[in-house]
């Protein structure tokens, strides 16, 4: 027997730390609710659980964001119900307006309530709102020009370098041939002009996302004519009208360089003649320069009456300095195209955990002009007619925005259904790896808990076994 070690009890004692350790483990879990409270638990779970906390809480807002987005459409929907009300109060008027048993004055009556449907119409497009968000103004009206019937949409790049915008206050110089007594002669004709430097275009894949859907316009000089420059993808070359103006639609799909930019243009414009009027286009370098090509039908000073073998209109006679057309970036359309001001905002709602899981909802732009109603107007009959006729296409306009909020609304709440169904599964998988199962641990408690108890009557007793010492003394 020895006195100086007590290994009974020792080994009580560490026996008994073990128990007391996985006690103290389970009290914790048992108070806590969770197996995993902190990382020495289970390091590879409590990462998985971290991350799908994220996700859990992330769909959950962005089921709140899905909820917010079928409010805002459902505003916009309820204001175009109005709207369609007065629509249908317009046709009705029209459609009075329209027979001729009325005078002239009671079509001015009717007239009058026309007008300030309209103007309603724009207050509503005003007044709706969704948290101060505009919901049926769409983007900003396009600038109007200074000639009111022109409308100009787009810009250019900062990286082209454009020339004075306005009037054409630049010179261009050309060597026009003449004929006189019988003898051809040659003079130097100095043109109005206008210079666009594409230097800077390499071809590079963001220049010409930057160039599309953009351009330039020009005026003719001697009519009210706009023709304008709009850069598309492809390579083909289309052209279209919006009232008096021609829009040149060029594709620069794969352009090279700034020589093959400006040679795309002038093959798109009818050889740099749009229309044949007297508008030029011409390529000088890497620039595109755009003139006043007048001169080649008035008498330059100096040729005394010679004859132009390129007249085409003797009865033109002006000089070149006599007025000049306009260039400027955009493009130009007629205020009657209504198409023009139907330039929805988009609002894109974040429906997901993840950045850009978005869902981009285009609000309608509805106002008057977008209407095609603005310039409804029942005090005469034939007017009235074509009341009936924009009334009719502003309702259905309306009824087509109604419609794709209506599947805007749907499709979010199909969005939410599932956002919801994903939370669910995925807070169900983040429970088995954190959350404790309390009924096991009980059992483990209760065995840990008696186990606690033994080992501390085997520690007594271990320490009464240096008593048997004192009986050899004795």
């Amino acid at each position: 027997m020895v006195i100086q070690h007590n290994q009974l009890a020792m080994n009580a004692n560490r026996m008994l730390g073990i128990t007391n350790k996985k006690q103290a483990s389970t009290t914790e879990k048992l108070s806590s609710g969770y197996r995993v409270n902190r990382a020495a638990d289970d390091a590879a779970g409590l990462a998985i659980s971290e991350k799908m906390r994220r996700q859990i809480r992330g769909l959950t807002q962005a089921s709140a964001n899905a909820q917010d987005g079928i409010s805002m459409v459902q505003i916009a929907d309820g204001a175009m119900a109005e709207v369609h009300e007065m629509l249908h109060r317009g046709t009705e008027l029209s459609v009075k307006a329209a027979n001729g048993t009325l005078t002239d004055d009671d079509r001015s009556y009717i007239q009058q309530e026309i007008s300030q449907l309209k103007k309603e119409i724009d207050g509503i497009s005003e007044r709706t709102t969704f948290n101060e968000i505009q919901v049926l103004k769409g983007k900003d009206v396009p600038v109007v020009e200074e000639d009111e019937n022109v409308v100009i949409m787009g810009e250019m790049p900062a990286w082209v370098k454009m020339g004075s915008q306005g009037k054409l206050s630049e010179s261009y110089t050309t060597t026009e041939t003449y004929q006189k007594d019988g003898n051809t002669g040659s003079v130097s004709i100095n043109h109005a002009a206008a210079t666009i430097d594409f230097s800077s275009f390499t071809g590079s894949a963001d220049q010409i996302k930057d160039l599309i859907g953009n351009g330039f316009y020009t005026t003719c000089c001697t009519c009210s004519n706009h023709y304008s420059i709009r850069f598309t993808d492809g390579t083909t070359n289309s052209v279209e009208t919006s009232g008096e103006h021609y829009i040149y639609n060029i594709g620069i799909e794969g352009a090279a360089n700034a020589n093959d930019l400006i040679s795309r243009i002038i093959n798109g414009t009818n050889n740099g003649n749009p229309q044949g009027h007297y508008t030029k286009l011409t390529v000088d370098g890497d620039k595109l320069v755009i003139y006043d090509d007048r001169s080649s039908e008035a008498e330059p000073a100096g040729t005394n009456g010679a004859i132009w073998p390129n007249w085409r209109n003797p009865s033109f006679n002006v000089k070149a300095s006599d007025r000049y057309g306009k260039f400027g970036p955009g493009t130009a359309y007629s205020i009657d195209d209504t198409g023009v001001f139907r330039s929805p905002a988009t609002v894109a709602l974040q429906i997901g955990a993840e950045a850009g899981q978005h869902l981009e909802i285009d609000l309608p732009s509805i106002s008057s002009r977008a209407l095609g109603i603005a310039g409804a107007d029942v005090r005469t009959m034939t007017g009235a007619d074509k009341a009936i006729t924009a009334f009719k296409r502003a309702s259905s306009y309306v009824s087509g925005e109604r419609s794709r909020m209506g599947a805007y609304q749907n499709r979010l709440e199909h969005t939410i259904n599932n956002l919801d169904n994903v939370v669910e599964n995925t807070q169900s998988a983040e429970s088995l790896i954190r959350d404790a199962d309390m009924a096991g641990l009980m059992v483990q408690y209760a065995n840990t808990n008696i186990l606690a108890q033994a080992g501390q009557v085997m520690l007594a007793q271990a320490n009464q076994y240096g008593q048997g010492v004192l009986q050899l003394l004795q």
